[in-house]
């Protein structure tokens, strides 16, 4: 009798259980969002959009162009330095003291000098990387968000960032740089050349 008392009861609880969950659900509480049936995960491969971007290709053409200004700037002092350190090395046995000295200290005050201009450029090369960073992602966040409403993506994971595998249907690059490269904006003009003093 106990045994069948305790059966009624589960099938019972059981058969409540099941009512339960045959309930058409009920609308969601007021303030929460909606939840999506189907979450919609796409690739981009940020590697190859920076790579091949026009607006990434104009940004590394202005840094090159910088990267080169500075060194013709800054190799002129770096060429007289080292010829009077031969000069200084050639001229030693006939020099007094004095004149070593003298030499010696110009050759330092030179190098100082050059340090100092070499730190300058140290700190403007990371000042212009942030800016180009910042240019680059003010130009692309508009896009991608653009393109994730159009499409109606969820998640975006960069294929760059040791991602195990993906399949190629949902590897949206392609578009993506299409997109950005039609949106990106016309180059800035050649940001001017190192100081040479």
């Amino acid at each position: 009798m106990k045994v069948s008392a305790v059966a009624l009861c589960l099938a019972l609880l059981a058969g409540a259980c099941w009512a339960q969950d045959s309930r058409v659900p009920t609308a969601a509480p007021s303030g929460t969002k909606p939840t999506k049936k189907q979450v919609v995960v796409v690739v981009i491969d940020m590697a190859k959009v920076v790579r091949e971007s026009s607006l990434s290709k104009s940004v590394q053409a202005e840094f090159q162009s910088w990267t080169e200004g500075v060194k013709a700037a800054l190799q002129p002092r770096a060429d007289t330095i080292r010829a009077k350190q031969d000069a200084l090395k050639n001229d030693e046995g006939k020099l007094n003291a004095d004149q070593k000295q003298t030499r010696e200290k110009e050759i330092a005050l030179l190098q100082a000098e050059l340090n100092q201009l070499q730190q300058k450029v140290q700190q403007d090369y990371q000042t212009r990387q942030q800016m180009a960073e910042e240019r680059l992602r003010s130009a692309f966040d508009p896009v991608v968000d653009a393109l994730a409403k159009e499409f109606g993506w969820d998640i975006i994971l960069n294929k760059s960032e040791r991602m195990v595998w993906n399949s190629d249907a949902v590897d949206q690059t392609d578009l993506v740089l299409a997109r950005f490269n039609a949106a990106a904006p016309a180059p800035a003009a050649a940001p001017a050349q190192a100081p040479a003093k």
